[in-house]
């Protein structure tokens, strides 16, 4: 997660999910990033 700008503070946006939910695409850090449900449920996130 480090390799992809994912630290604390960081401003997570999802923005399209596949047909069959997986994977979802996300912007972090101006680069949109398709990750799947086994990557994903590993970063803790806070609602701004």
């Amino acid at each position: 997660m480090l390799d992809l700008g994912i630290i604390d503070g960081t401003e997570i946006e999802p923005l399209y999910e596949s047909p069959f939910g997986s994977p979802v695409a996300y912007l972090i850090r101006g680069a949109v990033i398709a990750l799947r449900p086994d990557v994903s449920e590993k970063i803790m996130v806070s609602a701004i």
